[in-house]
Order: C-alpha cells, then structure tokens, then sequence
C-alpha cells in the first residue's frame, strides 16, 4: 500500500468503523478491543509520543480526555510544535476548549509556520470581523509554510503505538495514519474564503494573499499544497511566472499521485511501514515522501517535460 492509498483509503470513507485498523477483514469487535487495550496501555506510560498516541486514540470517544492527555504530552516535550500543533487542531473543536495560549506557542516555537494563525483567521472569518480576519491573514503570508507535521506526528506515534507490542507496526501506522487524516486538516476554506471575489481588489489583500499562496504550497501535506495552487492561480495573472510555477507544482502532484497509485497493494506491509517511518522522519511532507516511494520502486520521480 502506498501513501495516496493508506491516506485516501480513510480520507474516502472505505474503512468507516472509527479507529479500526488491525485489518479490513477483522471482525468490528475485535479490531475495537485491540484499540481499546492498547489505548490503556498507552495512557499507563509518560512519554510524549505515547500520551500523544492515546490522546488521539480518544479523540473520538471522549474529547476532553482526548484533549487532558494530550496537554500531558505536549507538557512531556513543551519544545515540540508537532505536539502543540495537534493539541490545538483537538481545542479548536471543543466549545469549553479556548485555544488561543497554544496557538500563540505555536507561533513562538515556529514562527515560520502560518499554522498557528489559522484558528485565529477562522474565528475572524465566522465572526465577520475584517479586521482580525485581515491581520491573521497578513500573519500567514508573512510566514513561509503552513506545516501541520502531518507525516512527523504519524512516525513518532506509530512507533509509540507498536511499542506497545499490542499492533504491528504497520496496524499501528494505519491506526494512526486514519486519526490524523480524520482531525489534523485545518478549515481551510477560511484562508480560500478570504482571498476571492472584491478583497483581491485591494492592494494590501492582493499582497497578502501571494503571501499566504506561496506558504501553503510550501506546506507539508497535499491538501495544504492544492489549496496554495488554487489560490495562486486567483491572485497571479495568467501566464505569469508564478501562475505558471504554480500549474506545474499541480502537474507533478498529479503524476506522482498517479503513478503512486500504480503501486498499490491491499494493505500495508510491515517493510514498508519501516520504509514509511523512515522517510516520514528524514523527509518534509507527503510529496517528498511520494518521489521517495517512486525512487524505491525504480520509477521516476517527476514527469517528463512539457
């Protein structure tokens, strides 16, 4: 299985049943159990990956679990954005939860990431208040990537998870792998929403949005890449070096997705899932780890020229 595959796999709805992993084939019963032990295990040890992991685990059961164990985690390793990047994505979701103190750490752990303004630009773009909305935005394109260290949390916790000797390591990363895709994607749309239509008439919004386009190209996962693209393309003329550098990142997303789906399998392997674990740690984002699977499969990793 590759990595278009295990994402889209979840991201589509195939595996449905919430935190079932062990197998496709595994009766919903025992799938939970597993889960539900390795869970408690997770939750008896003090390191931040584990606590993260069992954060996450109950993300879907009980949130404010979800949200205590994982404040542990990120107080278990407070120099670690990843951890407080995911602690956030969870606070963001819970009325009783304000996550503004942590979307601040964010900020100061990595400044030259424009996700720690995304909770605040959303909450401006529902509160309809422009000028909180214009200033988040400013803040993002001045920053340059929107990381939400989607493979990283996904190496560190799958092998948190597998430690447990409860999951193989390529159950655990499919585990793990389902939860993130399921909450650690930002609304979006708040960042699209506010650089279309008359605000690309102003000239300080025109400026922002190249800004805000060029850091979610940047960022790490493809979602967060597409989306730059898409806006890119809104705030560049046609024909313009970075409309054209923008239609040609979609182009080699598009072959590489493509030709990754070529390799599929029906589930993980374990080799591959410590292939995953590696590349994930060593690479930045999915399209790295995508060209890195092309490179080991003997296929190339980019499209011929136009």
């Amino acid at each position: 299985m590759t990595l278009v595959a295990l994402r889209s796999r979840w991201a589509s709805g195939l595996l449905i049943v919430p935190l079932l992993v062990a197998s496709c084939a595994s009766p919903p019963r025992v799938a939970e159990r597993r889960v539900e032990q390795t869970a408690a295990q997770l939750q008896r040890q003090t390191d931040a990956d584990s606590l993260a992991a069992a954060g996450l685990f109950a993300v879907v059961k009980n949130r404010s679990e979800a949200l205590a164990l994982l404040a542990r985690a990120s107080a278990a390793a407070p120099e670690r954005a990843e951890l407080v990047s995911v602690l956030t994505q969870v606070c963001q979701e819970e009325p009783s939860c304000d996550p503004q103190a942590d979307e601040q750490r964010l900020r100061r752990l990595s400044p030259d990431n424009g996700a720690g303004w995304m909770g605040a630009l959303t909450r401006a773009v529902k509160a309809r208040d422009e000028a909180a909305q214009d200033g988040a935005l400013a803040a993002i394109g001045h920053t340059e990537r929107v990381d939400i260290y989607w493979t990283t949390l996904i190496a560190h916790l799958s092998v948190a998870v597998a430690r447990t000797g409860k999951m193989s390591l390529a159950d655990a990363m499919t585990t793990v792998t389902g939860i993130v895709t399921a909450m650690a994607i930002p609304a979006y749309a708040s960042a699209s929403h506010s650089c279309m239509g008359d605000r690309l008439q102003r000239a300080d919004i025109l400026e922002a949005c190249r800004g805000v386009a060029s850091a979610f190209e940047n960022g790490d996962t493809a979602i967060t890449e597409m989306m730059g693209v898409a806006i890119a393309k809104r705030v560049w003329p046609e024909g313009s070096p970075e409309w054209k550098s923008a239609a040609e990142h979609r182009r080699v997303y598009n072959y590489r997705a493509a030709a990754c789906r070529s390799l599929e399998s029906a589930t993980l392997r374990q080799a591959q899932a410590q292939k995953f674990v590696a590349w994930y740690l060593e690479r930045h984002g999915e399209q790295e780890v995508m060209r890195m699977e092309l490179i080991d499969a003997g296929k190339p990793p980019d499209p011929p020229p136009i």
